[in-house]
């Protein structure tokens, strides 16, 4: 996680899940980490595990399933469910049955019901129609596709290969499957991307109409993820295209009719989050954007991370430990972040800033607005307006390469 992780326990986790099972009425949701793929492309900085035998698959799920009894036990109480994610990896690499199985674990030890949102990031290259049928059938509503970039050359670099026409098919299905909404990523910085190259590939997204974009920028960590070192950094765009790239990106999904929500996503004016950004409800956490400022979230899985008040977690990252770890009885937590009210109410105004692009003088002390919007300002990220501080346009071109990352692990801070 940072460099600000300590090592944790599910004996130091406890008192945690304690306040939380105190709390009847807090809005919890589970990140579910599924991390096999069939190949691992260049660009992945993800907890990933290349993976074809189903055998070794069934004995995840099954652990999985061990692991959610385990943090149902320790709530104290069969917990409603606001949402459940399911990251990865290509959590579409897992068959039906294994899929299905997962959904009756969670079915088993949460309650889950009409008003639970359940999210899925897919492979487009393991979607099929029979699938994505099969995944709304489950009370899949929200999808995201994990694309990267639609040029050709690009893909070539990174290793993901997958046509517009498959993505046309795979977005055209899913509208006739009457998903809630159809999403994608487009990441910023890959080897062999140009300005001409981002401006071809938004006008090639554009013309696939999905119901939002986010934009989120690529580094090259070999050392945490040593795959990466095949990647050419000498293909790497600079960040001044990196900015122009976004700026063009913005540019043009705004004159398409998409709105800005948040640093670095475009959604459709109709969808949930261009809603809650109009109405100041816009919120932030290890799950990305939402709609509820007081989520809870627990992670569940190989590397999953999960937010709690004061606490970031991750779980442990290596498989066969994972392994040991859940089958002797314990939850796979291993890392977290602590936080103390200071950097707390830190974050939450930071997340603020990133949602609503103001925050107001009234909400924060003179040496909160010293420590951490004043330095903001003389970097001309932000400037005093009336009544409080708004991001220039200088911070809304640079702060999606600051304070936003590919890697979920670099995004949760």
């Amino acid at each position: 996680m940072g460099e600000r992780a300590e090592l944790l326990t599910e004996s130091a986790l406890k008192p945690h899940l304690s306040q939380l099972s105190e709390r009847s009425d807090a809005s919890l949701a589970l990140n579910v980490h599924l991390p096999f793929c069939p190949s691992r492309c260049l660009s992945c900085d993800r907890i990933a595990v290349v993976q074809h035998q189903p055998g070794e698959i069934e004995h995840y799920v099954a652990n999985l399933a061990n692991e959610l009894a385990r943090t149902s036990e320790l709530l104290g109480q069969r917990r409603a469910l606001s949402r459940v994610h399911f990251g990865g990896g290509s959590p579409n690499h897992l068959s039906e049955l294994a899929l299905a199985t997962v959904f009756s674990h969670i079915d088993e030890h949460f309650v889950v019901d009409a008003s639970t949102q359940f999210s899925m990031e897919l492979n487009p290259r393991r979607t099929s129609r029979a699938q994505l049928n099969f995944l709304k059938g489950l009370g899949v509503e929200h999808i995201k596709l994990e694309v990267r970039d639609v040029d050709a050359n690009v893909q070539r670099e990174i290793g993901r290969i997958h046509s517009l026409e498959l993505l046309e098919d795979v977005i055209s299905i899913a509208h006739g499957v009457n998903f809630d909404s159809i999403g994608m990523d487009y990441l910023i910085g890959l080897p062999g991307q140009t300005v001409e190259s981002c401006a071809q590939s938004i006008e090639a997204i554009l013309s696939l109409g999905p119901d939002w974009l986010v934009c989120l920028p690529f580094h090259r960590r070999e050392s945490l993820f040593p795959h990466q070192i095949a990647v050419d950094s000498q293909h790497l765009p600079s960040l001044t295209d990196r900015m122009v790239m976004f700026n063009q990106i913005q540019t043009d999904l705004t004159e398409a009719g998409y709105e800005w929500v948040g640093l670095n996503m475009f959604a459709k004016p109709q969808h949930e989050l261009a809603v809650a950004q109009r109405d100041g409800a816009l919120a932030l956490n290890v799950l990305g954007y939402g709609t509820d400022a007081d989520l809870s979230v627990l992670g569940v899985g190989l590397g999953a991370l999960g937010e709690l008040p004061r606490l970031v977690t991750q779980n442990q990252t290596n498989l066969a430990h994972w392994h040991q770890q859940v089958e002797s009885g314990s939850l796979s937590v291993a890392s977290a972040v602590r936080s103390d009210d200071s950097e707390v109410l830190q974050r939450k105004i930071m997340r603020s800033l990133m949602c609503r692009q103001t925050i107001s003088v009234d909400s924060l002390t003179e040496t909160q607005r010293e420590n951490w919007i004043r330095p903001l300002a003389g970097q001309g990220y932000a400037e005093e307006a009336s009544g409080g501080y708004r991001l220039t346009e200088f911070g809304l071109t640079m702060l999606p390469h600051v304070w936003t990352d590919s890697s979920p692990v670099f995004r949760a801070f």
